[in-house]
């Protein structure tokens, strides 16, 4: 093949057959072999300005971030790039190794070991740094970075090298993460925060005022690599779980090793407006210091089918502020269609010092709770049911409740372990899944008859007719519960 340059040399491969360039015969110069597929070349045409590459096992997201750092360096003279991970074995053994086999070796003019930095001909300086402390970053001057495996990498790096991108050299700054699927940081603080989401096997919601206009993710499910071979995906999932399969070959930030609800995913739907004619139930999990959570869950009188279409989430806020978000909420429900308001059963008891409650406090703004069944076991295997036979679904807005739903877990557990699996989930940022269990426990075992109206008919009979003990806890004449302070509940 001729040389376009020159038009009279050819363009040959090099003496290292190693190299992913080819060199004319005459004038020098380079054209690059690589030929991305398409969800690469989607990548490298993005003009964001921070760009991440979330991939499954052979997707290609090292070589995607190796090429797309090629081109920056190339066309950017004296300019200055940092390449990453958190360690250096796991950085030689990744990011640098791929960098080196598509780096066109003709353009390094040194390379210090010591430092462990090259000097390209063109003035441009490449770093190769473990990310295991802020410190170490602190005094760069970049044009680019590139971080590989990124969600290993602590957060407060990975905004230290955002600060870092202020070399004179270019306008064009360019940050590149590459990792796998993952929750923590790369999920909540990237992902969810991207003007634009590639590939995406799910439909994330992004809340439109936290949108960074800077930032977008591309998903590259594993069978996206069609140079793997045909039966790489059957190998590599044999006996793996679902979890497994779902976040390392198909892309999926929802799935999670030892998750409670390991389908709760699969069930988050697209907001819609409730018809007013569907009965509404409301839960609440009371805190302080932890999030107050409020719940608001509609049933569809056809498919009979609950719907979580809203939620209050908030942390260090008096009562009477949560109670006026709780009644905006339940504001401009008809007469009779709220089937019922339940609240942690922990809300009823009432202090020694005034002899007044949670649930006291809340019937000041026209909130009356009944308490909740707390029976963790029988509670987590009912919402488990309903999700599997399709009868609960979560509406995409409720973030906190989804944050929480999919990153809901179990104890972990030595896979050689002989003793039977904890079955109690770990208890940490479960406030929306205590909520969601106070909630279902109060319908029927047998969602079919979610919209059988002799259960539904039952319900309001013994609520309004047969005592005290179906009445709002601040209701009834008596206590049965009494603690010496209140707030010890939050």
């Amino acid at each position: 093949m001729k040389c376009k340059v020159c038009k009279q040399g050819y363009m040959v491969p090099p003496k290292d057959e190693q190299e992913s360039y080819l060199i004319c015969t005459e004038c020098e110069s380079i054209q690059l072999t690589y030929k991305p597929l398409p969800h690469q070349a989607a990548f490298h045409r993005d003009p964001h300005k921070f760009k991440a590459f979330f991939g499954g096992f052979g997707s290609g997201k090292t070589r995607t971030g190796a090429e797309e750092i090629t081109r920056h360096i190339l066309e950017t003279p004296n300019g200055a790039t940092l390449i990453g991970a958190q360690t250096k074995p796991q950085l030689d053994q990744t990011a640098k190794d791929m960098f080196f086999k598509v780096f066109p070796s003709i353009f390094i003019e040194a390379y210090h070991k010591q430092k462990d930095e090259i000097i390209c001909t063109n003035g441009h300086k490449v770093l190769f740094r473990p990310l295991d402390d802020e410190g170490k970053i602190r005094s760069l001057n970049l044009s680019a970075f590139w971080i590989e495996e990124a969600s290993e990498v602590k957060y407060d790096i990975f905004v230290q090298l955002q600060t870092r991108l202020r070399n004179e050299a270019t306008d064009r700054h360019l940050g590149v993460i590459t990792s796998n699927p993952d929750l923590g940081w790369i999920k909540t603080d990237f992902l969810l925060v991207s003007d634009k989401i590639y590939n995406a096997h799910t439909e994330y919601y992004r809340d439109p005022t936290k949108v960074n206009k800077a930032f977008s993710s591309h998903i590259a499910p594993t069978h996206l690599n069609t140079y793997l071979p045909p039966d790489f995906e059957e190998t590599i999932s044999k006996n793996k779980p679902e979890w497994w399969i779902k976040r390392y070959l198909q892309g999926s930030f929802e799935h999670t090793e030892g998750a409670v609800y390991p389908n709760f995913a699969d069930h988050i739907i697209q907001p819609f407006e409730i018809p007013k004619h569907w009965e509404r139930i409301f839960s609440a999990d009371f805190g302080l210091r932890s999030p107050t959570v409020f719940l608001a869950g509609a049933i569809d009188p056809i498919e009979g089918v609950v719907h979580i279409y809203d939620e209050h989430y908030e942390a260090q806020r008096p009562i009477h502020y949560h109670a006026k978000k709780m009644n905006q909420m339940m504001e401009g429900i008809p007469r009779g269609k709220i089937r019922f308001i339940v609240g942690d059963h922990k809300g009823k008891a009432r202090t020694e010092k005034d002899m007044r409650s949670i649930f006291d406090y809340y019937a000041e703004y026209g909130i009356f709770f009944n308490p909740g069944i707390n029976k963790i076991d029988d509670g987590i295997l009912k919402v488990f049911s309903y999700l599997d036979m399709g009868k609960l679904k979560i509406h995409a807005n409720c973030r906190n409740t989804i944050n929480e739903g999919v990153n809901y877990k179990y104890k972990p557990q030595d896979l050689k372990s002989e003793r039977n699996p904890d079955e109690k989930p770990q208890d940490l940022d479960d406030h929306a899944m205590d909520c969601l269990r106070y909630m279902i426990a109060e319908l029927p075992d047998d969602p079919e008859n979610l919209i059988n109206p002799s259960y539904a008919n039952d319900y309001y009979i013994n609520s309004n007719e047969y005592g005290q003990d179906h009445l709002p806890f601040a209701l009834r004449d008596y206590d049965e519960e009494t603690v010496e302070d209140w707030s010890v509940w939050y």
